[in-house]
């Protein structure tokens, strides 16, 4: 995700108006078809290694860069007409509104339909307060409705990975996906010991495709930062893919990833990962634990469920509070259909449920560990410290922190992107007066600003910032945020004193 993402509120606060398209220029339209089509000669011109799955996704390319293409030249034309037309009038906003809510929903069917790591790049666009509501409103479309595969396509992958077919892997295997990704769906499945298993297959010759559609979004982003230089710019997507798709796309780094946040939280019962079945998983496909729950976000399930919607969004803050702070190693795609809660296992007798009102305890379960954010330790320890400094009022110390982190820019610009409430407190003046200093005057001119700080800092405030929005919506408020990242600052600096302490004694250490 972009860094001028983060948090969204910040943008409509530290910024101006949006700024408007700029003229289409028939030369730079053909830059932007070139790039496209390049992606495509490209994907051709590398071989398919003999998976036929690959050689149709190959085959694909030229179609799905030219509807790519289609899409920039038609949506370059709308707005060029749109500026033409209406521009100066009092009709232009309501017109650019129309262009913006047609030219988003050609873009959806495009993703849609392109699949892979179109759909990935949508999911990102979806997320990002500065690209206008119209596209965020029909692209998160695809956060949940992603087309699944067919049986037979999916049984091809797990024949060519796992070298049997799928009836010898498992005893039962349930037709119908229970969930479809950008990159990949999952099946519930049974081993043949009766064990129950999520099996997470990708998506055949999508590794074929990366090249080419990322170097077709490059050539989208270059038409959306052309039509809007000082409001939004899809550059920021073609990024952010290209460092993490290799990532996601091996499904033993994602092993890896959950087995090591499982050693690490081991000690806390309220959150657990699924178990991955190593001897079924490649890098193409993952079989781990099936565990039923509720979407975290769905507080009506929690309620059926006897789980206490508020007690859950607590334990979702002091979570990802332990792996910010204290552990430096962070979740990297928390959305809601990534966490899953369930009544804890054996964790409320008879006695317990009756003083508690008849509510269960509740218990996180985080699957889809492809992405992960590491903290140097450095940066750790400096996040911790600037969380204290909120937290007594010490602005000065807050400042310097700030500024060893992101220089003179960044320690003024940082504090107030993070301490709670700090620009929604400041009078406007003041917020003029603060954006004429840094040079705002647009979502794109602070994405710049905050491309001064470390890609890690960037990360862990998009993760807090959809954490954040989980947490309020089931009822956590300001000062449990404060209180709790409070508390996992000052235990991430005694661990950093303490350098080789176990994580089950830092409760000890600061109770001392």
């Amino acid at each position: 995700m972009a860094a001028c993402d983060h948090p969204g509120a910040h943008i409509r606060l530290l910024t101006t108006s949006a700024g408007t398209p700029a003229a289409a220029s028939p030369g730079k339209g053909l830059l932007v078809a070139a790039s496209l089509l390049a992606g495509s000669a490209g994907a051709l011109a590398w071989a398919s290694d003999g998976d036929s799955a690959n050689a149709t996704s190959l085959l694909s390319v030229v179609p799905r860069s030219l509807w790519a293409c289609g899409w920039s030249a038609h949506t370059a034309w709308d707005y060029r007409q749109c500026m033409l037309l209406h521009q100066g009038t009092e009709g232009y906003d309501e017109a650019l509104d129309a262009v913006h809510e047609a030219c988003a929903a050609r873009l959806l069917r495009l993703c849609s339909s392109n699949g892979g790591v179109y759909i990935k790049a949508a999911q990102l666009i979806s997320t990002a307060q500065s690209v206008p509501v119209q596209y965020r409103r029909q692209l998160e479309k695809l956060q949940d409705r992603v087309p699944p595969r067919s049986l037979n396509a999916v049984a091809k992958v797990i024949q060519k990975e796992l070298g049997m077919p799928i009836s010898q892997a498992f005893s039962d295997f349930e037709e119908q996906s229970r969930a479809a990704a950008s990159l990949a769906q999952v099946h519930k499945a049974w081993l043949h010991d009766g064990r129950e298993v999520a099996v997470k297959v990708q998506y055949p010759g999508l590794q074929a495709a990366v090249t080419s559609d990322l170097t077709a979004l490059a050539g989208l982003s270059a038409l959306g930062a052309f039509l809007f230089p000082d409001s939004f710019d899809f550059g920021w997507v073609f990024k952010e893919l290209k460092g993490s798709l290799a990532k996601e796309l091996d499904f033993t780094q994602e092993a890896s990833n959950a087995a090591g946040l499982a050693q690490r939280m081991q000690h806390q019962p309220y959150i657990t990962v699924p178990a991955p079945v190593g001897q079924l998983s490649t890098s193409r496909v993952l079989v781990m634990e099936w565990i039923e729950g509720c979407k975290v976000n769905d507080a009506q399930a929690l309620l059926a469920a006897k789980l206490w919607p508020r007690e859950v969004a607590l334990l979702l803050l002091h979570a990802f509070g332990e792996m910010v702070f204290v552990q430096g190693a962070i979740h990297g795609d928390p959305h809601p259909g990534n966490i899953i809660v369930r009544p804890r296992p054996n964790g409320t007798g008879r006695l317990a449920r009756w003083l508690r009102g008849g509510w269960l305890r509740p218990q996180l379960v985080l699957i889809d560990h492809g992405i992960y954010t590491s903290l140097p330790e450095r940066l750790r320890a400096a996040y911790c410290q600037l969380w204290c400094s909120f937290v007594v009022n010490d602005m000065r110390t807050a400042t310097a922190i700030a500024r060893d982190i992101a220089g003179e820019q960044g320690a003024e610009i940082l504090p107030k992107l993070l301490k709670p409430g700090a620009l929604q407190q400041m009078p406007q003046e003041e917020r003029a007066r603060l954006r004429e200093r840094l040079g705002i005057s647009s979502p794109a001119d602070l994405g710049r600003l905050l491309q001064m700080l470390p890609r890690e800092l960037v990360d862990v405030m998009r993760v807090n910032s959809v954490v954040r929005g989980i947490a309020a919506s089931l009822g956590a408020t300001v000062h449990d945020r404060l209180r709790i990242n409070a508390t996992y600052a000052l235990k991430g600096m005694a661990w950093g004193r303490e350098g080789e302490t176990p994580v089950q004694d830092k409760d000890t250490i600061m109770a001392q």
